[in-house]
């Protein structure tokens, strides 16, 4: 992909803007996991990279402790952006879902302030990690214009083939969700149809209680993100090209935190007494298993 340098930086102040804006509406949720920590953390590299693009395309050519810098070097730090960003969506996902499973199962209540240090330095070793991987291990290279940089006008970007691998993991998910929640849906519309209040089949049946469950939170997840979820669908169909350094953002990383939030909670909830659920909070999605298991009550009633 071939960006001018001008919407470049308009778009990285744009992601700036909403990526600051989600996070400090949210503020009191971002600390209480590891990926909210994240959503920070890239919300300030975001800013640092925002400014010292801005600085460099405003000064054209100029020294900084010995070294020159030109707008060939705009070019060079966002590929290194789009290099390190595109590495992050799986390790990521891997580790956010692992942190919820470990809060859930061990200390569903604890946030101690070990904890919030240990998701700091976490977020460090992730960062770290990936940096060192694009600058020692990893075969991409940059590709810049040889054009005098008074003359420089567009960069070179790549994309993140992880975004697309996960989007599409997580829209099949939905989708087996929702072809499993099917007979669900179905009492829920004809009892709807009928105004009786629906009984649900699980309860007609005899089958277990985890599908009406599992019905219950994802109308939970995509009363919230239907949406975003139409627009991801389309990105994948239309085949759109997104840079690397806009695919990571904090409204996509609060989508895969809602969307692990849900699963290690229902995968919990299943086997606990009604009513003893934990609550977890992600500031879209209140994922309160106690007022599902009252919802469930009554309907068994």
């Amino acid at each position: 992909m071939d960006k001018s340098i001008p919407s470049l930086l308009l778009i990285l102040g744009v992601k700036c803007l909403l990526n600051w804006t989600v996070v400090l509406s949210l503020w009191r949720h971002m600390g209480r996991s590891f990926l909210g920590t994240f959503c920070v953390s890239l919300s300030l590299v975001d800013t640092l990279l925002g400014l010292s693009l801005s600085a460099i395309y405003g000064l054209k050519d100029f020294r900084l402790l010995g070294l020159r810098f030109t707008q060939h070097h705009i070019c060079l730090l966002i590929q290194i952006a789009c290099f390190t960003y595109s590495l992050l969506h799986w390790p990521l996902f891997i580790l956010a879902g692992l942190d919820h499973y470990w809060t859930q199962r061990l200390c569903p209540h604890l946030l101690h302030w070990s904890r919030r240090l240990a998701y700091a330095l976490g977020v460090c070793v992730v960062w770290t990690l990936a940096l060192l991987y694009v600058f020692l291990a990893s075969d991409s290279h940059p590709d810049l214009e040889e054009d005098f940089h008074l003359l420089l006008h567009s960069c070179l970007m790549s994309g993140s083939p992880q975004t697309t691998q996960v989007s599409t993991v997580l829209l099949l998910a939905l989708g087996c969700t929702f072809l499993y929640c099917y007979p669900e849906l179905r009492t829920a519309a004809s009892a709807g149809r009928g105004g009786a209040r629906p009984v649900p089949s699980v309860f007609r049946t005899g089958r277990p209680l985890s599908r009406h469950v599992l019905w219950l939170t994802a109308k939970r997840f995509l009363s919230m993100w239907a949406p975003f979820i139409v627009f991801q669908l389309a990105v994948l169909l239309l085949r759109v090209e997104i840079p690397a350094y806009l695919d990571m953002n904090v409204p996509w990383l609060c989508f895969l935190n809602s969307f692990l939030i849900g699963a290690v909670s229902w995968n919990r909830f299943r086997n606990f007494n009604l009513g003893k659920s934990p609550v977890s909070v992600d500031g879209f999605c209140d994922w309160d298993f106690g007022s599902i298991s009252a919802e469930v009550n009554g309907e068994m009633a």
